[in-house]
């Protein structure tokens, strides 16, 4: 159906206004709900008896619009509508104003800030989904719109598991990207809420470093280093990511699942914590240097007071929650930071 053609032609109670994109399976459209004077968009599928895989693509489609369909949240797609018209399935659903995450990060690396706001809602979707038994299983970039206003949508809940789920996926079977895949995903074993964050993981470290976490020529070498490979910290290759952020995107990406963040909502609030975090470490570092004390005009004394802070206590401490055994190195070190003297405050006449 061509965006011309289209332009006069309607499915179910939806005039069609044109062609949004196409891909393998089918086609969305933009198109108008007349009995409420809404947009939408409709995503179709054509199955006919002699497609190879039509009823497993039928059920495929219907279990996405029951996935998504179920979730009421800022964060996720609204599905309003789902039917059949002859050999066409069909799904109403908001038409979103926006870009997708994937033309964003071809255009550039967004700021730390953006970034870390990005992967926050995206956990906050998920969050909800989660609750409601529902496994989005690809989270990508090409998944994720960023609509005005600097909201964030997770779309294509196409191969969504969900607790009832109709579609039967046989033990070892891949789906998802495989870029962007777990590693349980990888060997095809059980998935549930954590893959989603490890996906999560992936998205987020592309946002920080400007490169994907895994590489390689074809999908071998890829699932090979999702399942093997631990890359580098996303501040090797942008320094301007500080510390707290490289542990917390090294236990989102733990190759365990039992050692990632074991909830959406978990990651969403450190993630947030996070940028706190930054802007107090910034506004420390801005801060004037402390000046002399003076004690009086007629002695023209100075005090000078110095401060102790030893943080090894507390890095050591978030290390540890994240799964880094030796934050600072000191494997082969025979003298640790807190066997050293430490500094009292003292005056200085």
């Amino acid at each position: 159906m061509s965006t011309r053609a289209a332009a006069t032609e309607r499915i179910g109670r939806y005039r069609i206004l044109g062609e949004i994109g196409r891909g393998a399976m089918g086609v969305v459209y933009e198109g108008v709900d007349d009995l409420l004077e809404r947009p939408v968009a409709i995503k179709t599928i054509l199955v006919t008896p002699d497609l190879d895989d039509g009823v497993v693509h039928e059920a495929r489609f219907l279990q996405e619009a029951k996935a998504a369909g179920g979730l009421n949240h800022p964060n996720v797609i609204t599905v309003y509508d789902v039917g059949r018209e002859k050999d066409l399935l069909y799904m109403a659903m908001e038409l979103l104003d926006g870009e997708e995450l994937r033309d964003l990060l071809a255009r550039s690396r967004p700021p730390l800030e953006l970034a870390v706001d990005i992967a926050a809602q995206i956990a906050d979707g998920l969050a909800v989904a989660h609750e409601r038994g529902v496994v989005h299983r690809d989270i990508k970039p090409s998944n994720i719109m960023i609509v005005r206003g600097g909201r964030v949508k997770i779309m294509d809940f196409g191969i969504a598991r969900v607790r009832t789920s109709e579609v039967k996926t046989q033990t070892g079977v891949r789906l998802g990207s495989p870029r962007y895949m777990a590693p349980e995903q990888i060997v095809g074993t059980g998935t549930d809420a954590r893959t989603d964050l490890f996906a999560l993981g992936v998205v987020l470290y592309e946002m920080l470093a400007g490169a994907p976490p895994f590489g390689g020529e074809g999908m071998q070498a890829i699932t090979y280093q999702v399942a093997h490979v631990d890359p580098p910290a996303p501040s090797r290759l942008n320094p301007a990511v500080p510390t707290i952020l490289d542990l917390l995107v090294a236990k989102t990406l733990a190759k365990d699942p039992a050692r990632r963040y074991q909830s959406a909502a978990e990651l969403a609030a450190d993630l947030r914590a996070s940028l706190q975090l930054r802007g107090r470490v910034a506004a420390s570092a801005a801060a004037p240097a402390p000046r002399a004390l003076e004690t009086g005009a007629e002695t023209g004394q100075l005090f000078r007071v110095s401060r102790r802070f030893d943080s090894s206590a507390a890095v050591r401490a978030l290390a540890a929650a994240t799964g880094v055994d030796d934050p600072f190195g000191e494997a082969d070190r025979t003298t640790k930071l807190d066997a050293m003297p430490s500094r009292t405050a003292k005056l200085d006449h």
